[in-house]
């Protein structure tokens, strides 16, 4: 059965997305400007009760934590620092993202967050290696599946919403474009155009699953497939999408890396992810 998703209802979607990712957004452009103060960002951060709890729970783990706890997003700040805190709160805006069970694409909460995550901070040290802003790469990495977040909730007007089976060998964008008539890249876009992020962030999570087929080369587009092939090796991967995940010599030199910068952030997220889960899981 074929089903039919309107750009129109994607749009719809994206606007009742909950506070938690756009204030993540925000925050992310608000750090590039040196005028932003601590008050900005502690304003942005508590505007939202349930990201701010959130927050403080992933900074007092093991992976941020300097030892004794923090009770207010002023201590965070002062104990772990602004580029600390930064992902923190991506962690937290994902969380709230992502916690419920995505019916469409078979993935249940926690894994969808431990996607995002793994990605993200596999964006953030691909980025690093290549001397790019690393925030930025950071932001992306979290947000990319945001389009199965609004494809979901789009779906669920349907009597019997479409499903991506686990054992699905049909390719997920092929089946997406099959049965749904829009594919979650296109969806993610979206999205990214409703928060007023730049073309080059947007054609980014257009072409993350093929980046040879951007008009124009695009840097992140190829750092999102290598950060996603990581994801999916470290067992945080998303149905229907490791055939699209292939590490080539010539996606590793567009990117401008080899094989060992991919190793050894394969190794640092590896790390990073497995405390994060283990304690949070909890």
């Amino acid at each position: 059965m074929a089903y039919n998703i309107s750009k129109l209802e994607l749009k719809a979607a994206a606007q009742k997305l909950p506070p938690s990712p756009q204030i993540f957004a925000k925050l992310t452009k608000m750090l590039k400007d040196r005028n932003t103060s601590s008050k900005d960002i502690v304003a942005l951060v508590k505007s939202d009760s349930s990201l701010t709890a959130k927050v403080l729970k992933i900074s007092n783990s093991l992976a941020f934590s300097l030892g004794s706890p923090v009770d207010s997003i002023e201590q965070a700040i002062s104990r772990i620092g602004f580029a600390e805190l930064f992902k923190v709160v991506g962690m937290a805006a994902a969380s709230n993202s992502f916690a419920r069970r995505n019916a469409t694409y078979g993935i249940d909460g926690w894994h969808f967050w431990e996607n995002a995550v793994a990605t993200g901070l596999a964006m953030e040290a691909l980025a690093k290696a290549v001397g790019i802003d690393e925030k930025e790469a950071y932001t992306l990495g979290l947000l990319r599946s945001m389009g199965k977040t609004i494809v979901d909730a789009c779906s669920q007007k349907f009597i019997v919403p479409p499903s991506y089976a686990a054992n699905e060998q049909t390719p997920l964008l092929l089946w997406e474009e099959e049965k749904l008539g829009v594919t979650n890249p296109e969806a993610a876009a979206i999205v990214l155009e409703s928060w007023n992020f730049p073309e080059g962030a947007i054609e980014a999570l257009r072409y993350q699953y093929s980046p040879e087929e951007a008009p124009e080369k695009n840097l992140h587009a190829y750092l999102l497939t290598l950060a996603a092939a990581i994801a999916d090796n470290l067992g945080r991967g998303a149905p229907g999408e490791k055939s699209y995940w292939t590490v080539t010599q010539k996606r590793l030199k567009e990117a401008g890396l080899d094989i060992n910068a991919l190793r050894a952030a394969h190794q640092e997220v590896k790390q990073r992810i497995e405390t994060l889960s283990q304690e949070l899981a909890a």
